[in-house]
């Protein structure tokens, strides 16, 4: 099933997407979240339910489209090896670190700023280097605690377009304080408009992931595109390693990181700043993923400065 959800004279409601671009809305749910919990009966009971009792058809296009789902948390992995290749470069590194290839390397981000697939995204305060990153995000349907990675998949209630939008300048100075990334990441992150159950891409599996194209296109130009097959670790994977000696809350997000030429650093790293300036406001980014939708969001002006408690470093 492909879900999305709306907001319609009636309120939020819920619709099941089919290949042709219509929607049928459900005439009351509002949610996904109730039909997680298992191996995708529910959720695939609902999408029947929904087609069996239909409160109307629409175009997708027509649709005040919000985020499909509301998840509690959001991990955020780097998975895909050739777009970390040209900052392994740049700091002298052939190739990544060991630890890279051997276990998942990831960190929390801010489930609080989630926006949807057509929300525009403002620059945050003091940040001259605003960038998007293409990725993919999954949502675990039921708690998971210290799965293996082959039970892991039995925990995946579906997946969608996941955009960490990252302030460049920010980021890279706080983690100059060996921690991070923090403000650099967390002012907001928006998740694509269709919600996509496993059973509806298995035909495309390959390896660790799907051959679906993923595309990144900045005021129409396409700035980079990669296919989610090439992946380093499968989500399976990443929930396992989320989940060790831990507790991963049903409805949780879980995102893969940048794919290769998914964003504005990578690609400034390989063919110069110049060619991939950073974004600026009423530039317009479209994020697309074969299957999974577009987010569409058009940059604005910041509304605030710099954090005022900024100090200078003492003379000791």
């Amino acid at each position: 099933m492909r879900f999305v959800r709306a907001r319609t004279d009636q309120g939020l409601r819920v619709g099941v997407l089919d290949h042709e671009g219509t929607v049928t809305l459900s005439s009351d749910e509002s949610a996904l979240e109730p039909y997680f919990g298992d191996n995708g009966d529910a959720l695939t009971a609902l999408g029947g339910r929904i087609l069996a009792a239909a409160a109307g058809e629409q175009p997708l296009d027509d649709l005040e489209l919000v985020r499909p789902v509301d998840p509690p948390s959001l991990r955020d992995f780097m998975v895909f090896e050739q777009h970390a290749t040209p900052s392994w470069r740049a700091r002298g590194l052939e190739t990544g670190p060991d630890i890279w290839f051997h276990q998942p390397v990831g960190y929390f981000s801010n489930a609080a700023n989630l926006l949807g697939p057509r929300d525009g995204i403002e620059i945050p305060g003091g940040s001259q280097r605003l960038d998007f990153e293409l990725e993919i995000g999954a949502v675990v349907g039921r708690e998971a605690r210290s799965v293996t990675p082959d039970e892991a998949g039995a925990y995946l209630a579906g997946y969608l377009i996941l955009c960490d939008w990252s302030a460049r300048d920010v980021q890279f100075r706080e983690m100059d304080g060996q921690l991070g990334p923090f403000k650099g990441k967390d002012f907001a992150s928006s998740l694509g408009p269709v919600f996509v159950t496993p059973d509806e891409l298995g035909g495309y599996r390959n390896g660790t992931g799907f051959d679906l194209k993923m595309t990144a296109s900045v005021n129409e130009r396409v700035y980079g595109s990669d296919v989610w097959s090439s992946a380093y670790w499968s989500f399976e994977e990443l929930i396992s390693y989320a989940s060790w000696n831990s507790r991963v809350e049903p409805g949780a997000l879980i995102g893969s990181g940048t794919c290769q030429g998914g964003c504005i650093l990578e690609l400034s790293l390989r063919h110069g700043p110049g060619n991939y300036p950073y974004l600026v406001a009423d530039d317009r980014v479209t994020l697309t993923v074969d299957t999974l939708g577009e987010i569409c969001s058009t940059v604005t002006a910041s509304s605030r400065g710099p954090w005022p408690g900024y100090r200078e470093r003492p003379d000791r």
